[in-house]
């Protein structure tokens, strides 16, 4: 089926006036928060700049953000962090005209369980131009099809969108007012069992004893303890509150850019030492990884260049049958050991 044929098909409303792009498909396979290992992905994200900025909008929105922390818990600093880290302070809202962007991936994402979920965010798409008589066809957002200050998808937006102060819909995508976005973004955040007064992250000490493969913030995780470099490097506990911010964005990268970044917006930046040694290999190798692992016994059950939970345990079960710390990170020492292992 071409791309014309399935919009006809699925999506008649729109009458032909969505375009296939592309470049959204290469994008949506390199995602920074699986390509890119947590030290690189918090010095692109962690920025003197960034901080500045950020202590500027938090001191030129105190008492709206003050407002919004009374009514929903969420900190003004973890507002601004997101806002930052979305797209920065609201200077790149998107390029992409959301409808193109969803269509595409609807159309072309890889895998049919990837397809299915952006085909319903269409169809939200679809619904908040019935319901809420917004002409979705000149929303412009990012590749993925997420829109406004705080980059919320359709269903999102849906569900949690909230005005900060008037009946009408939402705006969350209006230039230079963003406190529909922020209340929003607080709204959601408590929707996901944001606790008032408690924390995101905490660096402890390495316990002496660790279950590796139940380490790690996942959608069903309130709290727990985290070793995203692995055993050799720093360990955190976290809360609900990462919870909440995981269910915002699933990377555990994103969870320890807000972080790191609302910490950085009242205090000094927190200082990390993380071991050189132990950085994660990419996406590409994570795929022949899994590969090699399912040839030598340990099922993956998949091959797809993200590092989920099958595949931790695949690695922690190989580590274990050669006597490693059995901690599942990826690092470029584990997949050059597992690659000179000899085929069965």
């Amino acid at each position: 089926m071409s791309f014309k044929d399935f919009i006809k098909n699925e999506f008649p409303s729109f009458n032909g006036e969505v375009n296939f792009k592309e470049d959204v498909l290469i994008k949506d396979k390199n995602q920074s928060e699986f390509t890119l290992s947590l030290p690189i992905y918090l010095n692109k994200i962690i920025t003197k700049e960034r901080i500045k900025t950020g202590k500027e909008n938090l001191k030129a929105w105190e008492t709206q953000l003050a407002k919004i922390h009374k009514v929903w818990g969420v900190p003004p600093e973890v507002i601004i962090a997101i806002w930052g880290i979305e797209t920065n302070f609201g200077e790149k809202l998107g390029t992409y005209r959301v409808v193109d962007a969803l269509a595409t991936l609807a159309f072309g994402a890889e895998g049919e369980k990837r397809k299915a979920l952006f085909k319903s965010e269409l169809s939200a798409l679809v619904e908040i131009k019935n319901k809420k008589g917004i002409e979705i066809e000149s929303l412009f957002g990012s590749w993925a099809g997420a829109f406004g200050h705080m980059q919320f998808m359709p269903t999102t937006f849906l569900k949690f969108s909230y005005p900060f102060e008037h009946k009408k819909p939402p705006n969350i995508w209006k230039k230079n007012n963003p406190l529909d976005s922020f209340a929003s973004a607080a709204h959601y955040l408590n929707a996901m069992g944001w606790v008032r007064d408690g924390f995101i992250l905490r660096k402890i000490s390495k316990p002496s004893e660790m279950d590796y493969l139940e380490a790690g913030i996942s959608l069903g995780s309130q709290n727990g303890l985290i070793a995203p470099l692995g055993h050799s490097g720093p360990h955190f506990e976290f809360d609900m509150n990462a919870s909440a911010i995981f269910h915002y964005n699933r990377s555990e990268l994103y969870v320890f850019g807000v972080w790191i970044l609302s910490s950085a917006l009242i205090t000094a930046p927190k200082k990390i030492l993380w071991p050189k040694n132990r950085e994660r290999i990419g996406a590409s190798e994570v795929r022949v990884m899994q590969k090699q692992l399912t040839l030598l016994g340990y099922n993956t059950f998949g091959i797809d260049g993200k590092f989920g939970f099958n595949s931790k345990k695949a690695l922690i079960d190989f580590q274990k049958d050669i006597k490693q710390t059995p901690d599942g990170h990826p690092d470029r020492s584990i997949f050059k050991r597992l690659l000179s292992q000899p085929s069965p």
